[in-house]
């Protein structure tokens, strides 16, 4: 690759940082907003509300801005294949099986470095959940929040960074997708979904397949428990749920590594290249910063 086509790749993924980094600026640019709203009584205390406003306002400028400013980065053709209904299972016990390991790993992480820190251990996921009604649950962690994020880190990003071979773009569009969600809780369930969701998004060639696959791990993760009674055998048998899931979905995953499928790239550029550039600095630095205000 000679010095003229390493610039346009370095401009290419630049880009594409810029479309991350642009997502994650107006989720904290919003967030101020509504909190000043809520500080002058502009906007009531009321959780629901602030959640409804927070999820617009997260996405309906960033996707749009994301979209239009990645529109010079050529995005390869892919293949299209069936989704069955066979498959689809296979994907989601090995989902549930990576989101448990990756939770307790997190957990445990997270814990730890509040610790260090000398602050009491906080799970903001859950709190934010706990306080809302069933069906907000479900229109954020079930719909909203799939589409719009599988429409970014799939369709946008993994999307044009398979220009460089598939396996590079997941591993990339995971490690993005995880900072994105800006709290050790869900780093490594968040990267290791990533990589699922983007094989999925590959395999079958449309981005269908992982805005389900991600509407029915959230659903699975947060809503089906909001379902359960406080006893009985339904809670007991959603509890053995995790690790029967875990264990068939680690020898399923482990009997389909020799057969995934994975189709190169044009390009050849190196992590450098990929990483070493404005946009996608600006775009691990402002997911650290908002990682870093969880603490504050």
């Amino acid at each position: 690759m000679d010095q003229v086509e390493l610039r346009q790749e370095k401009t290419y993924c630049s880009l594409m940082g810029w479309a991350l980094a642009i997502a994650v600026l107006c989720s904290l640019l919003w967030q101020g907003v509504l909190v000043l709203a809520a500080y002058i009584r502009l906007l009531p205390a009321n959780p629901t509300l602030y959640y409804l406003l927070a999820l617009v306002g997260y996405y309906i400028a960033a996707l749009p801005l994301g979209f239009r400013l990645c529109r010079p980065v050529p995005a390869p053709p892919m293949d299209r294949r069936r989704l069955t209904p066979r498959l689809l299972g296979r994907w989601l016990v090995i989902g549930i099986a990576l989101m448990w390991v990756g939770s307790l790993a997190g957990s445990w992480v997270n814990e730890l470095v509040y610790r260090i820190a000398g602050l009491q251990p906080v799970d903001t996921v859950t709190e934010t959940f706990t306080m809302l009604p069933a069906a907000v649950t479900v229109l954020g962690a079930c719909v909203f929040g799939p589409v719009c994020e599988e429409l970014l880190f799939r369709g946008l990003l993994a999307r044009r960074l398979a220009r460089y071979g598939q396996r590079p773009a997941a591993l990339v569009s995971a490690l993005l997708f995880a900072l994105y969600h800006a709290n050790l809780s869900q780093f490594f369930y968040a990267f290791a979904l990533g990589l699922l969701l983007a094989y999925a998004y590959f395999y079958t060639g449309t981005i269908k397949t992982p805005i389900l696959l991600h509407m029915l791990f959230n659903a699975y993760g947060s809503f089906v428990v909001l379902l359960l009674p406080e006893s009985g055998l339904l809670p007991v048998l959603y509890v053995l749920s995790w690790p029967v899931c875990t264990i068939a979905g680690m020898i399923l995953l482990a009997r389909g590594w020799k057969r995934q499928v994975w189709e190169h790239g044009s390009g050849t550029p190196s992590i450098q290249t990929i990483f070493c550039n404005i946009g996608m600095t600006a775009a691990v630095v402002v997911c650290f910063v908002e990682t870093a205000l969880q603490f504050l």
